[in-house]
């Protein structure tokens, strides 16, 4: 696929060779549109800054273009993400994944504890608007199920936990095309990309 992929010991980024259609929830240009840039960065565990100002300025320091790169924050020493490719017929995806748990956070539950999830997926697949979102739903849906089989659990009120309570999840699409409509678990293409997370996540929650 195009786009090429760097770690050093504050991010990983992945550089796409043209700006590609995106949906991300991330806390540095997130949202939906075009974009060539990812960034998995770094940050410390007390970090307390407004990312607005504080990643803007990062980005301009590592010479990455502002206006064009979608950037995660995360606690977790990112040399420890997973990545892995799946073919799909002539096309195929690709996921990148960093994962912290002491964050976990069960639904009616806040806390200021550090850890999160950040999950980025890259596909060729000529997905619509609507399986776009459809399949991030099955990505999600797939960590959730992953928390929960392996009893994930909020330290504050005991319940099992569905992420944490900063977690990202970012899809690039490079396909223009969009001639899928439907990407849930149920499709190939949910089926593929629950399965890889479920398994990247499950790995890293073994390492724990």
């Amino acid at each position: 696929m195009e786009f090429s992929f760097d770690v050093n010991e504050m991010y990983y980024r992945i550089g796409f060779t043209r700006p590609v259609r995106y949906i991300s929830s991330a806390p540095f240009n997130g949202g939906f549109g075009r974009k060539s840039e990812y960034v998995n960065r770094h940050v410390e565990k007390d970090y307390n800054s407004d990312p607005e100002v504080d990643v803007g300025e990062f980005l301009i320091q590592e010479n990455i273009p502002v206006e064009d790169a979608v950037v995660t924050l995360t606690a977790v020493d990112v040399s420890t993400y997973r990545r892995q490719a799946e073919a799909i017929g002539d096309c195929s995806m690709e996921i990148f994944l960093t994962a912290g748990f002491d964050n976990a956070v069960s639904i009616g539950n806040m806390n200021n504890l550090y850890g999160t999830i950040n999950i980025c997926m890259v596909t060729d697949l000529p997905l619509s608007d609507s399986a776009s979102i459809n399949l991030i739903q099955s990505m999600i849906e797939a960590k959730t199920q992953c928390m929960n089989d392996f009893s994930i659990k909020d330290r504050e009120s005991g319940k099992i936990a569905p992420g944490t309570s900063t977690d990202t999840v970012t899809l690039f699409i490079l396909s223009d095309k969009k001639s899928i409509k439907y990407a849930g678990r149920i499709t190939e293409y949910g089926y593929h990309a629950s399965e890889l997370v479920y398994k990247n996540l499950s790995i890293l929650i073994d390492k724990k």
